[in-house]
Parts: structure tokens; C-alpha cells; sequence
């Protein structure tokens, strides 16, 4: 993955952005929307619509967590996933949702069997 910088319309500044890994030959088609993944989303944006990746701040969340690339203040909590059949991190992604950083599933936080710790 290369990192690069980009300009966000929607809070006025440069921004980081992530690219996959280009592809080693011309008959590839150029990198979508789809792939990229802005590292800055969060607080700052102002919009129900990222322009960098063309989908809502959440989902540029969820991309991001699926993408290995990990955001250092973004919320963590242990919980069950049942795809993964384990205890495992999941991020959260907006108020409502949450991704498993292990397969990526995106589930409702109400839906989330939390583990809590030895303090907890």
C-alpha cells in the first residue's frame, strides 16, 4: 500500500489517503474509488459523503479497518464474533456499528456480545 497526500473538499485541508498496491502490468484497470482509504476520517468531516472515497464517513471507517491500516484513536472493544468463532477486537465505526478487525464483519453495536476484562 503507498500513502499519499490528497486534498478533502469537505474539511478544506490535505488529507492522508491509502492505495492499494498498484498493479505489476498496464491490463489492470487504475485503482477505484472503492480502494481507497483516508486515513484523517473522523471528527473533522463535515459531510454525509466522503469525496475522497465517494461513500459515507462510517464506511470510510470500515474500509479502513479492513484494510489492516490501523487508526490510533479509533474506539476498541473486545467482543464475540460469530463469523470468527473467537474473542476478538472490534473497532467502532460510528455510534451504531462496529468491525471486527480479525474478518472485517460489520455488525450493529447492540448485536455485540462484549468480554470484559478482569476489571471489567
Amino acid at each position: 500500500m503507498e500513502t499519499h497526500i490528497a486534498y478533502c473538499s469537505a474539511c478544506d485541508r490535505d488529507v492522508r489517503i491509502v492505495l492499494p498496491d498498484t498493479p505489476m502490468h498496464d491490463a489492470q484497470a487504475p485503482v477505484t474509488d472503492g480502494e481507497i482509504v483516508c486515513l484523517e476520517v473522523g471528527e473533522r468531516c463535515t459531510g454525509a459523503l466522503c469525496p475522497i472515497g465517494a461513500v459515507s464517513p462510517t464506511a470510510m471507517k470500515v474500509r479502513r479497518v479492513r484494510s489492516g491500516v490501523r487508526a490510533v484513536l479509533q474506539p476498541v472493544v473486545k467482543a464475540e464474533c460469530e463469523r470468527c468463532g473467537r474473542v476478538t477486537d472490534y473497532c467502532i465505526v460510528s455510534a451504531e456499528y462496529a468491525t471486527c478487525v480479525d474478518c472485517g464483519t460489520t455488525v450493529g453495536r447492540g448485536d455485540l456480545t462484549l468480554v470484559l476484562g478482569r476489571d471489567g
